[in-house]
């Protein structure tokens, strides 16, 4: 089903999505499948995230586009491409408004997959930001490791012009160049082709500038620790069902990320990640 059939809801748990309004003027599209982050349009009327006018969705299907919830396997492995959180359906346990919670449990599917026990929720509160917390608990009796991301897909005019700042300095794994390591050595990063890396350890704020005209998108993140930025260029864009051919151009992730030293959670315990995310 594409994205545009679903119809959002303000009360209903039984509907495919949820519609936030703020007293700003912003507002913010999740759908119950995935916990996923449509659409989040500021207070000056401007939406600032991507979703691809191809995006479908359905069990085992992700969402191009929006924030994807990435658990409890980030990018390949053993399991399913960035987990199983972004193709399922969760249940919408709050909505006030302004603010939503979704929850997910494991059930004999995942268990198949990953043989552990969890509750997953999902929060969003919307004012003249947008606050996305992801909570994980262990609700197993053994301890069970997993890496985690907001994969935020953030508009651009165009990503020639967009420039990410705060990034400078830090060691980063290109995944593009097969893994190598590189240290970033320029004071923005600016996307010229196909771009796919992991910058570790990195600060607790980045942002987009240029995103939009001259304003810029901000990325605060708590909890993560690592940061991704990917855009898959024309000819990996041409290769993506989902995605129109140019649209590259209008699109740039920057994800926060738990990669580098994936959480360790004991039976009982909670990890929360939660990103901040304005304009300006």
């Amino acid at each position: 089903m594409r994205i545009t059939d679903a119809q959002p809801s303000v009360s209903g748990a039984g509907e495919d999505a949820v519609t936030l309004v703020h007293g700003s003027g912003a507002t913010a599209r999740i759908m119950r499948h995935g916990a996923h982050v449509v659409s989040w349009v500021d207070a000056a009327g401007q939406e600032r995230l991507y979703l691809s006018s191809r995006a479908r969705y359905g069990p085992g299907e992700a969402i191009r586009g929006g924030i994807p919830v990435i658990f409890p396997q980030f990018a390949t492995g053993p399991l399913p491409k960035h987990g199983f959180l972004r193709t399922r359906r969760w249940s919408l346990v709050a909505n006030l408004g302004d603010s939503a919670s979704f929850r997910i449990t494991d059930d004999d599917e995942t268990r198949t997959l990953w043989p552990h026990r969890y509750t997953a929720e999902l929060s969003v509160e919307l004012a003249e930001m947008l606050t996305v917390s992801l909570l994980i608990r262990n609700s197993g009796d053994s301890t069970f490791s997993f890496t985690a991301a907001l994969h935020n897909y953030f508009a651009v005019a165009d990503v020639q012009q967009a420039a990410v700042e705060g990034l400078s300095g830090l060691v980063y794994v290109d995944k593009v160049a097969d893994g190598t390591r590189c240290v970033e050595e320029d004071a923005e990063l600016r996307v010229r082709g196909e771009t796919d890396r992991i910058y570790l350890a990195g600060p607790r704020q980045v942002a987009i500038s240029s995103a939009l005209g001259s304003s810029s998108t901000v990325i605060g993140a708590d909890g993560f620790g690592d940061w991704v930025v990917w855009n898959p260029w024309r000819e990996l864009s041409l290769s993506l069902a989902d995605m129109e051919p140019d649209d590259y151009m209008d699109m740039l992730c920057v994800e926060a990320a738990r990669i580098s030293d994936p959480v360790v959670l004991a039976p009982g315990a909670t990890w929360t990640g939660t990103e901040v995310i304005g304009a300006t």
